[in-house]
């Protein structure tokens, strides 16, 4: 068991440590991802066959992330299988993002906004490249009194120019700059009403709180309020959106149809906000009673 503390506003008792529990954390997200493309890509019976990559690739990521996380310190071939795993990971992610943006194409080769709402999910798999990323930070440590300095098992110690909890900060900074644009462009299929708006205001609000900390040399008492909050109100947010998708889901039907639920308003969609906020809250939290996370309130050298 390991208790942390985040801003000594709460106190979270993990069934592991903290590093191995995100780990965990993004394994989970994995294997829904992969879930959630494989019904995506059902639709069109996997043509063309590239749609099949990311059904592949989820599983296995899944597995090296699930599998690390039941390791204290893990090492050797395991922890280097794992990186490339992580690296196979974020270029799939790059990999469909190019594939969507050419797929929202008009006739002419141009880019329209008609095109881009109705069409394939352009940002949706960078969700790949994000969870990777979690999964590879999770293995790294910093050395004690080092900002930056990261020891990744398998390859040795590297010097990265910010520390590794602003790393994090950015990765759930951006994630909620994906989750906004995307409610852009999917609320705008059907016109944009006041519920339409509020992951699009909310998902701008909460990237402004997340990188502003991310960028900032220090933080006072209300900066530590004013993140925590914000976190604890997306998971709010992402459980609400569900909610209203899959009511949009059963409106006329009371009947659950795999492509309304996929297509039309998609139920899964909204919880990316509930997971960025937990992860939010996971990436700033301290063992109880070690103090506030080094690197995050001081200036990175």
């Amino acid at each position: 068991m390991d208790r942390i503390s985040v801003f000594r506003l709460a106190s979270i008792r993990l069934p592991m440590e903290k590093n191995r529990f995100l780990l965990l954390f993004a394994g989970v997200n994995f294997l829904f991802t992969g879930l959630d493309v494989a019904l995506a890509h059902s639709i069109d019976d996997f043509i063309p066959v590239y749609e099949l990559i990311p059904v592949y690739i989820a599983p296995l990521c899944a597995a090296s992330c699930l599998l690390l996380s039941t390791r204290i310190a893990p090492k050797g071939w395991i922890a280097i299988m794992h990186l490339g795993l992580m690296g196979i990971g974020m270029m799939t992610g790059l990999l469909g993002t190019a594939f969507h943006a050419n797929a929202v194409l008009n006739p002419a080769g141009y880019l329209t906004w008609a095109w881009v709402v109705f069409g394939s999910p352009i940002l949706a798999p960078l969700s790949f490249c994000g969870i990777s990323l979690i999964g590879l930070y999770a293995t790294t440590r910093e050395v004690e009194g080092s900002p930056g300095v990261l020891e990744v098992p398998g390859l040795g110690t590297f010097k990265a120019p910010i520390s590794r909890q602003r790393h994090f900060l950015w990765c759930v900074g951006l994630g909620f700059a994906g989750s906004a644009l995307t409610s852009l462009i999917d609320h705008a299929q059907y016109g944009y009403t006041f519920y339409k708006l509020i992951a699009i205001v909310f998902g701008l609000f909460a990237t402004a709180v997340v990188l502003t900390l991310a960028v900032s040399r220090t933080w006072t008492r209300g900066d530590e309020l004013v993140y925590f909050w914000t976190m604890i109100s997306a998971v709010g947010v992402g459980v609400l959106g569900f909610g209203f998708h899959l009511s949009a889901d059963l409106a006329g039907t009371g009947q659950v149809s795999l492509e309304r639920i996929l297509a039309f308003a998609p139920v899964f969609a909204p919880l990316l906000f509930s997971d960025l906020g937990v992860l939010g809250l996971l990436v700033v939290a301290d063992p109880e009673g070690g103090g506030r996370t080094p690197g995050l309130t001081q200036a990175d050298p």
